[in-house]
């Protein structure tokens, strides 16, 4: 399991590997005053979902050959499961936090690469915390573009965007074959 953690964290992280929600990031990391209430209540729909999903996928699809639906099933336990949460926070916390290509993206890709319920319910937490550990860092970048104050030709989002680029060469830096010391033997 800490090979996993620091595999979707880190290493294959689901926000700059995978691109899960790289769009809706860029958007979020511009005010990440509800970032925890919203990291919260998308662990508990996703982990929920996917547990759902797998238990389907693995006792019924899988039965009747029609395995290749999974993520039709995952999106109707996901819009279920979602609007109740949702009505939940609208009422305790009067937020609105309706987010629906993340949750599923990291359902769909935990669902994919498990092989049993706990590996799937924990990848899928993972690939949640790997899109939450990225927006801080985001809105760091966004705040020191905004404070540098570039000239006019370029925009802040596309330095942004660039800023994404140099921390995936950073994490994929180390995923370099030529430092392989077995090819030197």
């Amino acid at each position: 399991m800490l090979s996993n953690l620091f595999y979707y964290v880190f290493f294959s992280s689901a926000l700059l590997v995978y691109g899960v929600g790289l769009n809706r990031s860029v958007v979020v990391s511009s005010n990440i005053k509800h970032l925890v209430l919203d990291c919260v209540k998308m662990l508990i729909e996703v982990s929920s979902v996917a547990c759902l999903t797998y238990l389907t996928s693995s006792a019924f699809l899988i039965r009747i050959g029609l395995i290749e639906i999974y993520p039709f099933i995952s999106v109707l336990f996901f819009v279920v499961i979602s609007g109740f949460i949702e009505s939940i926070v609208r009422i305790t916390a009067n937020v609105s936090m309706t987010e629906y290509a993340v949750p599923l993206l990291c359902i769909i890709l935990a669902v994919n690469e498990s092989v049993s319920l706990g590996e799937c319910v924990v990848n899928a937490c993972y690939c949640v915390f790997s899109y939450y550990i990225c927006i801080p860092f985001l809105y760091a970048i966004r705040k020191n573009i905004e404070r540098s104050r570039p000239f006019s030709g370029l925009k802040n989002l596309s330095l942004l965007f660039m800023g994404i680029a140099i921390i995936l060469l950073i994490i994929m830096a180390g995923d370099v074959s030529i430092l392989n010391l077995g090819g030197l033997k």
